[in-house]
């Protein structure tokens, strides 16, 4: 038996046919089955790849204009506060910040390091938690405006763990 499915019009015998998938409609469904479910599974998997990455980028430099200035002679631990003044003193990661009412000690974390985020003498105002003697700096405010995320404000301690 001959089957004739070749363009070319040269007669195909059953084998060749079979080979070439010619004889067989099932399969050809099964395959498109199988590169449709691939390209899907792709598809998905690249918008949970973007979505993913978007998730992990940084979020903007905040600085809330809320909060307000504390004098540094009131502060009281466990508060989230926000400090005006003058850079004292840098100490690595730390500085002092000194406003008319007294100093602070200043910890800007990671991004502090090498004693570059500040120069002494220079204006700022810092937002963050007071915690055990100084204030953990969550941003960072220039005199010209520009704001600087150092990292998140941990949440305050509870009562009963508090020293």
């Amino acid at each position: 038996m001959t089957i004739s499915n070749d363009p070319s019009g040269t007669p195909a015998t059953e084998p060749d046919a079979a080979r070439r998938g010619l004889l067989h409609p099932a399969r050809r469904r099964r395959t498109a089955t199988a590169a449709l479910t691939g390209a899907a599974l792709l598809a998905i998997g690249a918008g949970a790849g973007a979505a993913g990455w978007s998730a992990l980028q940084p979020e903007p430099a905040t600085f809330d204009p809320a909060l307000g200035a504390t004098p540094v002679a009131q502060l009281n631990e466990g508060e989230r506060v926000e400090l005006q003044g003058r850079v004292a003193e840098i100490f690595g990661n730390k500085f002092v910040l000194e406003d008319a009412t007294g100093r602070a000690l200043v910890e800007t974390g990671r991004r502090g390091e090498g004693g570059q985020l500040v120069a002494a003498g220079e204006t700022v105002t810092v937002q963050g938690r007071f915690e055990k003697g100084s204030l953990r700096a969550g941003s960072l405010q220039r005199a010209d405006g520009a704001v600087e995320e150092l990292r998140p404000a941990p949440p305050p301690r509870p009562p009963h763990e508090r020293p």
